[in-house]
């Protein structure tokens, strides 16, 4: 009676912690989520799928041919875009309910992986609130990622059901294979810790056993062929250019120990970059955070959510009574770092990461954010160990919730910006309808005096989100762009690079020039024209704060 009991009541707290877990994922995006929208990519996508839906065929067939090896994501955001149009919210609250329930996915897999509640709690909270999650929080064109998150979890837990169970494996089995190939399907960076998850589930029992269960071994010996043709089948078919020859990749390795890399610009794997991102600036911030909460900075309501996440986040921690692990101090810490090194090891063969704080580009450390997250929450059990063991819980209680707490405000700082910036777009589509009412479809419109980033957010940037959204504005198809420090004039037209593509502007009837702010709309049929036009007085170029490409404005 007395087992079952416990058990019953460990289910219970738990359940508790899963729910309060996911119920912090929802107030830390309560104060922005209703006041986002679409930012860059998302323009493009929804002008495609609009153009489908107009023409009377099924956006989900229409769209799926453009995601080649990544069906999953395309069928994931043309079903969003079905179900809310052009709606931002519903897109948003989707993925809020996602992120939140991959949260709590992550809690219950470290909890089944012997953890003690308090390590597992910490763990999933610091992850929910890391800034390498800004971007997936937000972006409509990132929201696949989320999902490859809860896919990829899905696909250990049922690993780890076919491994301790001696009923219905063969449904995990098949759970286990689904997940992983749909998760790979939405997004690759998942891939290596289902993998690595996998082999590691291999290796524990042949060590267990001094042998290997053939039916044991099934599930995760075929999750890694899984793993490993889903991946294969990706790089061979749309990313062949990133399997670089012997030459590039010394080149990387140069990169991967490079002391002096700047990732506000670089491209590649960098191990001081992903210490500086992953674990130096968090820190960072969030004790600028403290010094503006004592200034008073923050608003009531971003207080009021915050103090909230900390309340639950010290409640729950408080309630665990077993703060000393049983299974060895280091487990979390060899887990979170075999999860960091996991997180990055896509990029080990693809060469297309940006390390990012809060831009666009930090959309593709999410995975390595889940060791990054371990790694802080062990540093956290290993500094109140240091305490006498009458006040140890306590101490790790309150530290956990300052720390939410923290990290709360700086989330909703970071995202405020992305909030924001749909106003500005408005501002500019709603001067654009009026001012270029005469401009034919088809035509170019270089958008001149308006800042490319709000923070970190994306106003307008590269030519296929700027497309997107003014076509969508003029109900009419037109190629856009917007003038910026990367554009240049030329004897024949205006030139523009970004992600290493360069796009040119011809001079000709149909290539204009567009300023919102004096409502001043010139056709640059000439290089004289151009050159009279950038070279007038009265023009007032923006000044905008200094921005990078994949980053924003870096606050």
């Amino acid at each position: 009676m007395g087992a079952r009991f416990l058990r019953s009541s460990n289910h219970r707290e738990r359940i508790l912690d899963a729910a309060a877990l996911v119920v912090i994922v929802a107030l830390s995006a309560f104060p922005y989520v209703g006041q986002l929208g679409f930012y860059s990519d998302d323009w493009s996508l929804l002008a495609a799928f609009e153009a489908a839906a107009r023409s009377g065929q099924s956006v989900i067939a229409a769209t799926l041919p453009d995601y080649g090896v990544r069906p999953v994501q395309g069928i994931y955001l043309a079903l969003l875009y079905e179900a809310f149009g052009f709606r931002p919210l519903g897109y948003h609250l989707v993925n809020t309910a996602v992120i939140a329930a991959s949260v709590a996915l992550l809690y219950l897999l470290l909890v089944r992986l012997r953890l003690t509640r308090a390590e597992a709690f910490a763990s999933a909270l610091l992850f929910a609130l890391m800034p390498q999650l800004s971007t997936v929080r937000v972006w409509f064109a990132a929201f696949q990622i989320p999902l490859s998150m809860l896919l990829a979890l899905a696909a250990m837990h049922a690993l780890l059901s076919f491994e301790r169970s001696s009923r219905r494996r063969l449904p995990a089995l098949a759970t286990a294979a689904a997940a992983t190939s749909l998760s790979i399907a939405a997004y690759e960076i998942f891939a290596p810790m289902i993998a690595g998850f996998a082999l590691a589930l291999l290796v524990l029992r042949l060590r267990g056993r001094g042998g290997i269960d053939l039916r044991r071994a099934v599930a995760p010996m075929a999750v890694i062929v899984v793993v490993i043709a889903g991946v294969a089948l990706k790089f061979l078919t749309e990313r062949s250019d990133e399997l670089a020859d012997a030459q590039s990749y010394w080149h990387r390795i140069r990169v991967f120990v490079a002391p002096h890399y700047d990732w506000r610009v670089g491209y590649g794997l960098n191990a001081f970059a992903a210490l500086d991102v992953h674990f130096w600036r968090p820190i960072r911030d969030w004790a600028w955070t403290l010094v503006r909460l004592v200034a008073g900075e923050p608003g009531p309501v971003v207080i009021a959510v915050a103090l909230a996440s900390g309340a639950l986040a010290w409640w729950r921690t408080r309630s665990s009574r077993q703060v000393e692990p049983t299974e060895g101090r280091w487990r979390l810490l060899l887990i979170g770092l075999a999860a960091f090194v996991l997180g990055h090891a896509t990029f080990l063969v693809a060469n297309s990461i940006m390390f990012a704080p809060t831009g666009i580009a930090n959309r593709v450390l999410v995975s390595g954010a889940v060791g990054a997250a371990m790694i802080l929450a062990a540093a956290l059990f290993v500094a109140a160990r240091k305490v006498p063991p009458r006040l140890r819980s306590t101490v790790l209680a309150s530290s956990l919730a300052l720390v939410s707490v923290l990290a709360v405000v700086r989330s909703m700082q970071v995202e405020r910006y992305w909030a924001d910036a749909p106003r500005l777009q408005d501002q500019l589509l709603e001067a654009a309808q009026r001012d270029l009412a005469h401009v034919p479809a088809g035509s170019t419109v270089i958008i001149d005096g308006v800042c490319p980033y709000h923070g970190p957010a994306i106003v307008f940037e590269t030519y296929w989100g700027t497309s997107g959204a003014l076509s969508l504005a003029l109900d009419r198809p037109v190629t856009a762009d917007v003038v910026s420090q990367r554009m240049k004039l030329t004897a024949t037209g205006l030139e523009t690079e970004i992600y290493g593509e360069v796009d040119h502007y011809r001079f000709g009837p149909t290539l204009f020039v567009y300023s919102p702010r004096q409502h001043r709309v010139v056709r640059l049929d000439t290089a004289k024209t151009a050159r009279a036009y950038f070279s007038r007085p009265s023009r007032q170029p923006m000044r905008c704060p200094v921005g990078y490409v994949g980053q924003g404005v870096l606050v």
